[in-house]
């Protein structure tokens, strides 16, 4: 029987169709996305990974960054009628678009969000997020579950590693100001570079060899910086944070858990 067994909790057996409409609606949604594979170097973002249900991670961020990069002009309801105010709306969703475009990752619960504005500063921007989100005492999200900004790609090896790592943390990193700093790295889907390997070549670039060793200090525990590096099959995606452990590692999820909701279930919300 394909039943459920509601006692035991057995999981009913899903249908055929049940499965060809996932892959229908997986397909319509890649449609328009950038790839890995035509991702250029240099290319600032945002990785997002979910809980479960990317679609529901993906409206979460989409409305994170709507409230957080809010560039709408109020209208003047006495100069504009209404044709022109829905014609500039339409233009203003149109340059949302384009402000902000998902790269198919072809990963389950991970997705990279490209920010083609060059206005944007997005290790801020998410440092503002999850700031405001721990101060307010807010949950704003059911299916986010970290947020990580990106202000370097570049391809998986470690040559280019290295090279966009101080072209990354050269400002911030080459002075005589003492500071603590973490190299957090994560590979999916890659063997062609080691996770010893690119740590050690990106410390020894935090410190410029032994020039500023005296005050770039690797703190595990709790770093002022963390360099986050990410690589996703041959695309490395890297960025500077601060405030790591402060904010959970950018947990949303773990920051907001105790956090009343300030979101209504989706059959509550029509009422």
């Amino acid at each position: 029987s394909s039943g459920i067994n509601a006692e035991y909790g057995e999981k009913q057996k899903r249908s055929k169709s049940h499965y060809v409409q996932n892959k229908k609606r997986q397909k319509k949604q890649a449609r328009g996305r950038l790839s890995l594979d035509t991702l250029k170097s240099s290319t600032k973002g945002i990785i997002a990974t979910a809980n479960f249900l990317d679609y529901g991670c993906r409206r979460e961020v989409f409305s994170l960054l709507d409230d957080f990069t809010d560039k709408k002009v109020e209208k003047d309801s006495e100069s504009q009628d209404v044709d022109d105010e829905i014609a500039k709306e339409i233009a203003e969703l149109k340059a949302e678009k384009k402000r902000f475009q998902i790269v198919d990752t072809t990963l389950n619960n991970m997705m990279f969000i490209a920010v083609f504005d060059d206005t944007i500063e997005v290790c801020q921007l998410v440092h503002n997020i999850l700031s405001n989100l721990r101060e307010k005492k807010e949950r704003k999200t059911r299916f986010l579950q970290r947020i990580i900004p990106v202000s370097n790609t570049c391809y998986a090896s470690v040559e280019d590693i290295k090279k966009t790592a101080l072209e990354m943390i050269k400002d911030t990193f080459y002075n005589k100001t003492p500071k603590t700093f973490g190299i957090i790295f994560k590979s999916r889907n890659n063997s062609s570079v080691s996770r010893d390997e690119v740590i050690k070549i990106v410390a020894t670039v935090a410190t410029d060899g032994d020039t500023y060793s005296e005050f770039n200090k690797v703190n595990l525990d709790n770093p002022e910086y963390a360099i986050i590096i990410n690589i996703v099959k041959t695309i490395t995606f890297m960025g500077v944070v601060k405030d790591f452990k402060l904010l959970c590692r950018y947990n949303v999820d773990e920051l907001t858990k105790n956090y009343a909701a300030s979101i209504k279930p989706q059959n509550e919300a029509a009422d």
